[in-house]
């Protein structure tokens, strides 16, 4: 069974005392061309990012520090 996550749903649910640096990437189309940086944006920003970014199902996430994550979403439905 997969568990599909919305950005929103993740973004939503994250709660730190710090302020959180999120680095919203967009999935690679292929190996060699490796995942593409769409923004980054304190955590209390998320809701001005355009909806259709919003309901992108999360493919990873990955924590760098305590006070910054990349979440990286799959961006092939937005076309």
């Amino acid at each position: 069974m997969d568990i599909k996550i919305t950005l929103e749903g993740l973004l939503s649910v994250i709660d730190s005392s710090k302020a959180l640096t999120v680095n919203l990437y967009q999935q690679g189309l292929d190996e060699k061309v490796g995942d593409l940086l769409l923004i980054s944006f304190g955590l209390p920003g998320y809701d001005c990012l355009d909806d259709f970014l919003l309901d992108d199902e999360v493919t990873k996430i990955v924590i760098k520090s305590v006070n910054a994550i990349d979440v990286t979403i799959d961006t092939s439905l937005n076309a």
